[in-house]
């Protein structure tokens, strides 16, 4: 009886060390967001397929942010925390960059002021965070983003370009493999890299 305890002792240690090398837990399209990890390490970095944006030095000290989606994305459970996740994330670099920054449902009228209008279109996503994937690690999934991003003139409306993005991450690849948080950083330190460009 004893030997056979041992035994289960060691299943569920070799179990929650296993469980402690994947990555983040995720809920996506239909799951629930988590809180981000601060690791870096290996995951699939978050991809862009688009030549740089060229973006004037007069629209690159303001930043307003709309989101949105396909109705099965803007409609799904947790579309409201991926958007809190976009804000805060977004906000964080602004401060970082000295860039004015604002989050809107819709995006203003043009001709109020100079800046750049980001609007991310988002296909499809799943979110990941670290609780879920230390609690049931692969049995959780990969956290994906799979967006368009399109960058215009705030003044007159006039586009600037867009890119794409899609980013995973592999539940296989341990506790630091890059969760939705992470993803969003990435995105976020590549778009604001294009208006630091512009100055």
């Amino acid at each position: 009886m004893r030997r056979i305890a041992s035994v289960l002792t060691l299943l569920v240690a070799i179990y929650l060390a296993g469980c402690a090398s994947s990555p983040r837990e995720t809920a996506g399209s239909a799951s629930t967001a988590s809180t981000p990890a601060s690791t870096t390490t290996a995951a699939t970095p978050a991809a862009r397929i688009a030549s740089p944006v060229s973006i004037p030095a007069s629209s690159s000290r303001k930043l307003v942010l709309v989101m949105d989606g396909p109705k099965n994305v803007v409609e799904s459970k947790d579309w409201p925390e991926m958007k809190r996740e976009w804000r805060e994330t977004f906000a964080e670099h602004a401060k970082g960059a000295g860039i004015a920054f604002s989050f809107a449902d819709t995006a203003p009228p043009a001709g109020t002021e100079d800046g750049t209008l980001l609007l991310v279109s988002v296909a499809d996503y799943r979110i990941v965070g670290i609780g879920m994937r230390i609690l049931f690690g692969i049995m959780t999934g990969n956290a994906f983003i799979d967006a368009q991003v399109a960058y215009s003139n705030l003044r007159d409306g006039s586009k600037f370009g867009e890119q794409q993005y899609n980013t995973s991450s592999s539940a296989w690849g341990g506790v630091f493999a890059k969760v939705t948080p992470q993803q969003v950083d990435q995105i976020a330190t590549s778009v604001f890299a294009e208006l630091k460009a512009a100055k």
